[in-house]
């Protein structure tokens, strides 16, 4: 009987050890429609350099994006079915802003006189 107990106790204690390791962990949800994509020339070229990224996030500068310089070399932009995102033309959020909706496509920044010209942005998840 004592050991009934003794295995009893042993396994509230384990189970209790679980519980809390459990609420120590964050969980994160990933919202795979949340992204823009953005590319170096006009009309997405896939052959130059191109970058989607995850949000929601706020980049203060596009200096040192996946190890390239992102500030002021973009041309082209889309965007993911449950994002919005907001560029601006100087870093941390400053200057010319432009607002890209979910499902934004654009080929061509330039006729939108931002080609070259979006140095920070925040990326905002919406359902």
């Amino acid at each position: 009987m004592l050991l009934l107990k003794l295995f009893i106790v042993s396994g509230l204690i384990a189970i209790g050890a679980l519980s809390v390791e459990a609420a120590d962990m964050e969980m994160k949800m990933v919202d795979k429609n949340c992204w823009i994509e953005i590319f170096e020339d006009d009309n997405y070229d896939a052959d130059d350099p191109h970058v989607k990224i995850q949000g929601p996030k706020e980049i203060a500068t596009l200096k040192n994006l996946e190890g390239k310089d992102w500030a002021n070399d973009i041309e082209s932009v889309i965007v993911g079915s449950n994002a919005l995102v907001h560029a601006y033309e100087d870093k941390d959020f400053k200057g010319t802003e432009i607002t890209f909706a979910s499902s934004q496509r654009v080929p061509n920044l330039g006729k939108l006189d931002m080609a070259n010209d979006i140095e920070s942005m925040k990326i905002s998840c919406i359902k």
